[in-house]
């Protein structure tokens, strides 16, 4: 069956009654490990600008920061703050909620792909591996937008297979096309990744030649132009003014704060112009290979391996996907685990199919029950029992392929606790420090909300720079973050390092922030503490008023 379904001929076969069940089940077993615990983290400074961002929208205000993204999850957002604020929701609960539910979602979208590319049981198999991924459940919980990019490009991908498909087979392919003109405005309007644009016309041209599916120009300028029209409805912010001003400020970098990115043990330069420069090509070869269970990653290459020996339609659209993806993101000096999550279900669809054959050559010899059991045990079984074992902390999984948990701070420690128990190194702070006292971290926006919030608007916030920290002449909480080591901090890091931390956070046994106490004249910089002591007091920098507003503050990239 699933070399018939891999043609991309005819219609796909019902689910039928048990395969329904065991789909629903999936999707709320997928969505359980998603929702609960959804405030158990704290926010990261990424999330924070998305939380006064869409409280801002509900006072009918489009501008200030967090523009260079597109409207969509704050529109969701602004919607969970509606319904959940009169019930007492968690504000990093309502921040995420969109992206949990769209992680369920999800779930059923890869049945539907993984169903029309490889059939039913390579549908099912690669839903419950989207269901209890443990990577996929950890970055679907964080209020980022490539959740939403991900699943509106496997819509988009769904519409595609069953366009050719319908043409293939006699039948009028228009209704699929306009649902994918739909899906790529959902997309654009998620997040601004216009390079994956290539991935259809990849497909489309691949196919051509073999199939009836015909697109000529002037259809593909109605779609485009009802995709724009879509995206314009929802996502209006790129034709105001505020937005340009603040567009020129980012793209010419002046929006950024650290530009680095800590990976497998070095500090690499992490923006886009880097190119391949900036963070190695292999990051993303190296996050699946790690972050995925090894049952899943190696049936994943087994299915890759198949769709390149073969390349029959379908393997040709999980190979345009793939291609595109890899090529733009790996070129890029920019990357992030987050991005990921919009080619994680290829993986697992890949995974799906790969098991799917194995069942089928096993059905002569081996009671069909049997094997979906086993499989079902041994594929889903191992991310469900790694999900399980991490939460609420999903993404600190790391395979056996890598070295295991133990090394959850060599890889992506940035990407991975995004900022988890930070908030509750500020709340120590707040319940201990001195008034009028400097807290001195690597995300100021958090950090000023959360001491707000625990009633010490008096601390005075500052960026872990020279020239900028514990230069008040007031005693002076250091935050030292797993994953936050930039080329702009490593000097102080190291130079902490020598030092007894005064509070620490842990996480499953792990310290993931340290707070240092510095008294007057002391600072985290070497060359700095020295020359502070070399002058005399009346030449110490005299304090700020105050914390920079919300609108002054630049992002942190």
């Amino acid at each position: 069956m699933t070399g018939e379904h891999a043609e991309l001929r005819g219609t796909t076969a019902a689910w039928g009654r048990p395969a329904t069940l065991v789909l629903s089940a999936l999707v709320i077993f997928g969505l359980w490990l998603r929702l609960r615990g959804l405030s158990a983290e704290g926010f990261a400074d990424d999330e924070v600008h998305k939380w006064l961002a869409a409280n801002r929208y509900l006072h009918g205000i489009f501008s200030g920061d967090d523009v260079e993204h597109p409207m969509l999850m704050k529109w969701l957002i602004a919607l969970c703050i509606v319904i959940g604020r009169p019930l007492g929701w968690a504000q990093e609960t309502m921040t995420r909620l969109p992206n949990a539910l769209a992680g369920g979602v999800c779930v059923a979208v890869v049945a539907l792909l993984g169903r029309r590319l490889f059939g039913r049981t390579a549908g099912l198999l690669a839903a419950g591996l989207a269901a209890c991924s443990v990577t996929l459940i950890g970055y679907q919980r964080v209020a980022k937008e490539d959740t939403l990019l991900g699943l509106f490009l496997m819509l988009l991908l769904w519409c595609l297979a069953e366009a050719k498909a319908a043409a293939d087979d006699g039948r009028s392919p228009r209704r699929w096309e306009l649902g994918g003109a739909a899906a790529l405005a959902g997309m654009l309007a998620s997040k601004y990744f216009f390079f994956l644009l290539p991935i259809p016309l990849v497909f489309y041209l691949w196919v051509k030649r073999d199939s009836q599916w015909r697109v000529e120009p002037r259809r593909w300028a109605q779609l485009a132009g009802f995709a724009f029209l879509l995206w314009v409805c929802v996502n209006w912010s790129p034709f105001l003014p505020s937005t340009w001003e603040y567009a020129k400020s980012y793209t010419t970098g002046q929006q950024t704060v650290h530009g680095s990115l800590f990976f497998m043990g070095r500090i690499y330069h992490n923006l886009v112009e880097y190119g391949l420069a900036g963070t190695p090509p292999w990051f993303y070869a190296v996050f699946a290979a790690v972050k995925l269970a090894p049952l899943t990653f190696a049936e994943a290459l087994g299915g890759l391996a198949l769709a390149l020996v073969q390349r029959r339609p379908a393997h040709k659209l999980m190979l345009s996907w793939l291609s595109v993806w890899f090529f733009v993101h790996s070129l890029s000096g920019s990357k992030w685990g987050r991005f990921f999550v919009s080619v994680l279900p290829a993986f697992l669809i890949l995974a799906g199919y790969c098991v799917a054959l194995l069942l089928e050559n096993l059905r002569a010899r081996t009671p069909r029950w049997a094997a979906v059991a086993l499989a079902a045990l041994l594929l889903p079984g191992s991310e469900a029992l790694a999900a399980l074992r991490h939460a609420p902390h999903y993404r600190l999984y790391i395979s056996p392929f890598g070295g295991g948990d133990g090394r959850v701070q060599y890889y992506f420690p940035h990407c991975d606790y995004f900022d988890a128990g930070f908030r509750e190194a500020v709340q120590y702070v707040a319940a201990h420090a001195e008034p009028g006292a400097e807290l001195s971290t690597e995300i100021d926006w958090p950090a000023q909300l959360y001491a707000s919030e625990a009633g010490r608007s008096d601390l005075l916030q500052t960026l872990v720079r020279r020239g900028r920290t514990c230069r008040a002449g007031r005693i002076c909480y250091v935050v030292v973050q797993a994953g936050r080591l930039y080329f702009l901090n490593q000097d102080a890091v190291g130079n902490l390092a020598r030092r007894a931390p005064w509070h620490v956070e842990s996480i499953e046994g792990r310290e993931v922030v340290k707070v240092y106490r510095l008294l007057p004249g002391e600072a985290p910089f070497p060359d700095e503490e020295k020359a502070e002591v070399d002058r005399s007091p009346g030449d110490r920098t005299q304090p700020r008023s105050g914390a920079a507003s919300n609108q002054s503050l630049v992002r942190v990239h």
